[in-house]
């Protein structure tokens, strides 16, 4: 067995890949998958279940890699979104940091009325 004193020093590659790791491991973004209904209606999707689930995050898919997310929303409807979001230092989602819905539906366009 070889002591620590006789391990050699890690490289310029193998560093930043520790280093890039820790990052990693430390970020609390997260992402999630919602689909917006309406100004105050969201549903936010569980891949475990395969099944939106309304009105609350917390039962959703947290994803770590926004990538991974977006891959996902490929599979689903156009009108599903990859939103950023945190946990905190137990996973668990702070709900303060999920964005409230915007309703991104097309909205009729206002008459103007001519007054004679």
């Amino acid at each position: 067995m070889s002591s620590r004193s006789e391990d050699s020093p890690l490289t310029a590659a193998q560093s930043r890949e520790l280093e890039r790791r820790v990052r990693d491991a430390e970020d609390r973004t997260r992402y999630l998958l919602v689909s917006v209904l309406g100004r105050k209606f969201a549903l936010y999707y569980n891949v475990t279940d395969d099944t939106f689930i309304w009105k609350d995050p917390r039962s959703a898919t947290l994803f770590k890699r926004r990538a991974a997310a977006a891959a996902v929303k490929k599979l689903l409807s156009d009108r599903v979104e990859v939103v950023a979001c945190r946990v905190d230092s137990r996973g668990r989602l702070v709900l303060r940091s999920v964005p409230p819905p915007r309703d991104r539906s097309p909205r009729p366009k206002a008459r103007l009325s001519r007054s004679s």
